[in-house]
């Protein structure tokens, strides 16, 4: 009888081990399927000093033809993604996360992670010379590796007083500026873009915000009082927020409506059409920017 029992047991353990490792076999090939599309690429490069330099190349062979045109993202917070660690996956930060939905929608892309020369990027170290050499380093080496003749900067939070000063400082090589969540106003940690004047960027510019960002320092309000001189995409609707009103899983980092806003961003860079607000489902068919 206990021998029945006993074998009843095992069979029981090994018929739940082996459904154990065959689900986890189709959940590693379903999340293999959903990332093989867009292809990451840690790229190091060797700074004048022989310090390292990092960036994250994504790109996606199945999206359309390459148009020659790619993005650089800057993170918010303190600058740092960690690339010495290794590839994050996806990553937390609202463009970390979604670099293969750039990549989906045609463009190269390059995540720019600051040397440990720099360390973290306060507001001042993102307006520094050191900051700006670092960045053309990085848009030389990327524009060589993939063949890219146009570079848009794209900045979220914190990010975006490195895109707003950098496309001042590289000019002509830079295509187009995108500030997400804009650091308007300024706060315990630096100036931010609270004495930056806007006109000095001399490339197109796009402002993206989400209409529920409750974080002080990026208050709607200060992009509305722009929407007369620039145009602004304006994101309804999140899913799912949790934590700090300024983290990225809020609305201020767009959480649950990263698809949607991404295809506006590109949709603008590539075709210079404007989806005035992305709403809580698909966008509205695109028109053309005033």
């Amino acid at each position: 009888m206990k021998t029945a029992t006993m074998k009843s047991s095992l069979k029981g353990v090994f018929q739940r081990l082996f459904a154990a490792v065959v689900c986890g076999v189709i959940l590693a090939g379903a999340a293999g399927a959903a990332n093989a599309a867009a292809a990451d690429e840690l790229v190091t490069l060797a700074k004048p000093d022989g310090a390292a330099l990092r960036y994250l190349l994504t790109t996606d062979p199945a999206s359309a033809p390459m148009p020659g045109i790619g993005v650089i993202l800057f993170t918010g917070g303190e600058g740092r993604v960690g690339l010495a660690n290794g590839i994050p996956r996806p990553g937390a930060n609202f463009l970390v996360r979604s670099r293969a939905l750039f990549a989906q929608n045609g463009l190269a892309v390059a995540v720019y992670d600051p040397s440990d020369d720099l360390g973290a990027l306060s507001d001042a170290a993102r307006m520094s010379a050191g900051h700006r050499d670092e960045v053309e380093q990085v848009l030389v080496d990327f524009k060589l590796r993939t063949g890219v003749r146009k570079v848009y900067l794209v900045g979220t939070s914190r990010g975006t007083i490195s895109a707003a000063y950098l496309a001042t400082a590289l000019k002509g090589q830079v295509e187009g500026v995108v500030l997400t969540s804009t650091l308007f106003a300024s706060s315990r940690a630096g100036s931010g873009l609270s004495g930056f004047d806007f006109s000095s960027i001399t490339q197109p510019l796009l402002f993206v915000h989400h209409t529920a960002d409750r974080c002080k320092t990026t208050a709607p309000g200060y992009a509305r009082a722009l929407g007369g001189r620039y145009p602004v995409i304006w994101v309804d609707g999140v899913e799912g927020s949790e934590g700090d009103a300024c983290g990225p899983h809020s609305a201020h980092g767009y959480l649950g409506r990263e698809p949607a806003t991404v295809r506006a961003i590109c949709d603008w860079i590539l075709r210079r059409k404007l989806v005035a607000t992305v709403e809580t489902h698909d966008p509205p068919a695109a028109v053309p920017e005033k």
